[in-house]
Parts: structure tokens; C-alpha cells; sequence
């Protein structure tokens, strides 16, 4: 039984939200709150990837921080997006932002299926590890997010020296130890 004022299901996706803070610029160093189209928290609806060769981008549709706050869809890091959920659409202007045509793509953007969906909102849930650089090794291993404080690797100690969004360096050095 529907009435007039509920509305039908359009469709899965998945659904996630802009980070509070997000690593930029040279060596991601600069934090910001959000990124440069959304800000911190929004929710942005995750479309299919579809480049095979850039897996940390995708695809989002979202209301615009500036410009009316209309919806648009731009390219995403994955690491700037958080709480990856699959979630209904019932909006029809998601709908129509979600399935508006791409220039020279004749890839379809909805989900197959809810499981599909869940597949992916998972994957981007755990997420990627961060690339390890060693001070005297050509190594780089994988290290978790957020990176220890020391690592041990093939019978060295290392020390984090430094850390941003994409990887984490290690140095022989330990800490400097601060003047009281």
C-alpha cells in the first residue's frame, strides 16, 4: 500500500560522507575541513568505479558547497570519504544526477545489484594500507592507517618520521627528545 506522499525506491547505492579533515597540497601537508566541492560530512552518493587504472579516485554525486548547492558529480580520492553504507535512492534528482550522460562513457552508473554495492561499501570501508618509505632501504612495505609510532623490519628498528594520507617514512634516527 503506497500513498501519494511516500515515494518508490529508485535504485541501491553506496553512500558516504566527506571527512572532517583532509590531507592537501605538497606532501599533504595542508589540512582542510572537506574537500574543495563538499564539505566536512557531507553525504555524497558513490557511483561504480570506472577507471581501471585510477582506483583512488571515484565518482560522487553530491550537493555542491558553493553554486546554489545544486548536485553535481565530480572525482573523489577514496580517502577523503568515510562511513561507506549502501543506502536506497529514492530522491528522482539523485536519480537523474547519477545517470546524467558522461562525455565519451557509455558506462552505465547505477549498481547491479545491492550485493554488489555492499561488496564495494566494504572494500572502500577497510580500506587501502599507506605506502612505508625506509630512510636506508628501497622496501616499501605496507603499513596500517594510522602508521605506528615504530616499526621493525627485517631486524631494524624504524622510527615514524613523517606521515600524510598516501604514505608514512621511517627513519633509522629515533625522535628527538624534547627540552623540558
Amino acid at each position: 500500500m503506497s500513498t501519494e506522499t511516500e515515494t518508490e525506491p529508485l535504485g541501491w547505492c553506496v553512500v558516504a560522507n566527506v571527512a572532517t579533515e583532509t590531507a592537501n597540497g605538497p606532501g599533504g601537508l595542508e589540512i582542510r575541513a572537506g574537500v574543495r566541492h563538499f564539505p566536512a560530512g557531507a553525504k555524497v552518493w558513490v557511483l561504480p568505479p570506472m577507471w581501471a587504472n585510477d582506483s583512488d579516485r571515484l565518482m560522487v554525486v553530491g550537493h555542491h558547497r558553493g553554486r546554489g548547492h545544486r548536485l553535481v558529480r565530480v572525482p573523489v580520492l577514496w580517502r577523503h570519504l568515510t562511513g561507506f553504507r549502501v543506502r536506497m535512492i529514492y530522491s528522482p534528482a539523485v536519480m537523474r544526477a547519477i545517470q546524467r550522460p558522461a562525455r565519451g562513457s557509455r558506462q552505465p552508473w547505477l549498481w547491479n545489484s545491492r550485493a554488489q554495492a555492499q561488496e564495494y561499501a566494504d572494500l572502500w570501508s577497510h580500506g587501502k594500507p599507506l605506502e612505508g618509505r625506509l630512510d636506508d632501504s628501497t622496501d616499501r612495505p605496507p603499513i596500517s592507517d594510522p602508521p605506528p609510532p615504530v616499526l621493525d623490519h627485517k631486524g631494524q628498528t624504524y622510527h615514524l618520521a613523517h606521515f600524510n594520507a598516501y604514505r608514512a617514512r621511517y627513519s633509522v634516527l629515533p625522535p628527538p627528545s624534547e627540552a623540558i
